[in-house]
């Protein structure tokens, strides 16, 4: 079965936040966002805007066009 872009967005943001030793809660917090749907976007069952991607990435501390480029890589894997 084959990965959705979906999935693969959410896995490459849970693996960037677990790399901080983050909590959902404490991303969430960072960025401002509900820790449930910040849970469906780590899921992969929604696919966040550009602006929820930017603050997903700002409280990362990465670029957004870095977290994109992540989430490029995968796909190409995938």
């Amino acid at each position: 079965m084959s990965t959705s872009l979906r999935q693969r967005f959410g896995q490459v943001v849970r693996a960037t936040r677990e790399d901080r030793g983050w909590s959902q809660e404490q991303l969430a917090g960072r960025a401002d966002l509900n820790r449930s749907y910040l849970g469906e976007i780590e899921r992969g069952t929604v696919m966040p805007s550009i602006e929820t991607a930017a603050k997903l990435a700002a409280a990362l501390g990465v670029s957004l066009s870095s977290l994109i480029a992540r989430f490029e890589l995968m796909a190409i894997a995938g």
